[in-house]
């Protein structure tokens, strides 16, 4: 055989290829990557030439480890899905909202009342607005109504007072300057600024902002006169005459139920945390469950922050309010306002040192419990009737009944009469150690604390 490697036969055959070696790679692409076309494999462009003209920080990825379309959720019609699901949820959502507003009194309820009120009070406004002046901004009028449409009367007066001020000084401001420079544009340039720092008196309030918009409604879009001046400040005064009208008038607002919401929920937090803490004490307290509860408890000042809230929005709803006399009063006669966010505060206060006393019993090792067995039931009997009074004395403070009222009487004098047995049967000799008496005379004398704060006697 010829030592060049052709046929001895056939000298016009071409060269034989070089076949590669065993330990040598076939090609410089892995396996699964072979092309899907049929073109030769000497006209595609390798990976690394690829790279080489591409910017750097842009280099491909191998096809099969770029997410498709329908990995990266681009896919059109699954946006579209996605879309119209949101559009059907958020319709259904105020689907059920109307039908409750219809049903039911509530929030919705209110929140209907009022978008309606502000609509009535535009539309008046505007008509009688429209009808005196011939000034084409008589928008003033229904844009002043629909602001003073506020969640209470008492709001609504007080917030139509400062916009009336802020309007009549920022058009005087304007129309004057105006009319001495002989230029709106210069006229402007040099009393928005100083409107805009006018606005920022404490005494404006919220409609600080409202003296450099009347400024501007001044000085922009038809000539300034003191004719067309007078007639913006005078719509302004029917727009705030009439939303103060409708909302004092027309379906006052009371916030009557979200005090009682915020009372009760309190309360109610608060119970159902002494619960917990009683299961803890009577089964054996956990130490990481300990913690979750003592965490929870810790949001307990927001919710008496709510309803200290909730409690003077309500009084301030009674303020110039023709229903005052014709709707229940929140509170028992011989309870305030103060009174119920001080006992509110002072159980959420003691609930929460309670769950850190439980918290460090439950890090106290297993087989030496700070509270012994025998004692263990009658504390969480003892916390339990205090949860029992609690819920009851939020249910007596919000609907004022006297069956309720004996109810709450009851279940102090059980919770009392508890402690002062529990009291009794205490043997200091079969407490542990000193750790244990730190643990068990701070439950005892937090327990009895609230129960004093319900005791009405």
């Amino acid at each position: 055989m010829p030592s060049d490697g052709t046929s001895g036969s056939s000298g016009d055959r071409e060269p034989r290829k070089h076949e590669p070696h065993r330990h040598e790679p076939r090609d410089c692409e892995p396996r699964h990557h072979e092309p899907r076309d049929h073109e030769p494999r000497d006209h595609e462009p390798r990976d690394h030439e690829l790279r080489d003209h591409e910017p750097r920080g842009h280099q491909h990825e191998p096809s099969d480890l770029r997410p498709n379309r329908r990995e990266r959720g681009e896919s059109a019609p699954g946006v579209v899905r996605t879309a119209w699901w949101t559009v059907r949820q958020d319709v259904g959502l105020a689907w059920a909202a109307a039908v409750r507003a219809v049903r039911r009194p509530g929030r919705e309820r209110d929140l209907a009342a009022q978008s309606l009120k502000s609509a009535l009070a535009a539309l008046i406004a505007w008509v009688l607005a429209s009808w005196l002046f011939t000034d084409s901004l008589s928008l003033m009028g229904p844009w002043v109504a629909v602001v003073l449409v506020q969640s209470t009367v008492y709001q609504s007066l007080s917030q139509g007072l400062r916009q009336t001020v802020a309007i009549v000084i920022g058009t005087v401001l304007a129309t004057g300057t105006a009319l001495v420079l002989g230029s709106q544009v210069a006229a402007l340039l040099l009393v928005l600024p100083a409107a805009l720092l006018l606005g920022n008196l404490r005494q404006f309030g919220a409609q600080g902002i409202t003296v450099a918009t009347s400024t501007i409604f001044a000085l922009v879009g038809s000539p300034v006169t003191l004719q067309i001046s007078a007639e913006r400040v005078g719509a302004a005064v029917i727009g705030a005459l009439v939303g103060i009208a409708v909302n004092a008038l027309v379906r006052p607002p009371r916030y009557l139920r979200d005090a009682r919401a915020a009372v009760r929920d309190a309360t109610d937090t608060v119970a159902r945390t002494l619960d917990e803490l009683a299961d803890a004490l009577a089964e054996g307290a956990d130490a990481e469950r300990a913690r979750s509860r003592r965490r929870e408890a810790d949001q307990l000042p927001a919710r008496v922050e709510a309803v200290r809230a909730a409690l003077a929005w309500d009084r301030e709803s009674l303020r110039l309010n023709v229903r005052r006399r014709s709707t229940s009063p929140l509170l028992p006669s011989d309870y305030t306002t103060h009174d119920v966010v001080h006992t509110v505060d002072q159980l959420a206060d003691t609930t929460r040192g309670l769950t850190r006393i439980v918290e460090a019993s439950a890090e106290r090792s297993v087989g030496e419990p700070a509270i012994p067995d025998w004692l263990a039931h009658d504390c969480a009997l003892c916390l339990r009737e205090a949860a029992g009074a609690i819920e009851t004395y939020g249910h007596y403070v919000t609907g004022a009944e006297s069956e309720v009222q004996h109810e709450l009487a009851d279940g102090v004098y059980r919770a009392r009469t508890g402690l002062d047995r529990l009291a009794t049967r205490i043997d200091l000799t079969a407490v542990p150690d000193v750790g244990a008496m730190e643990i068990l005379g701070p439950l005892l004398a937090d327990t009895r604390r609230l129960v004093r704060a319900l005791d009405t006697e």
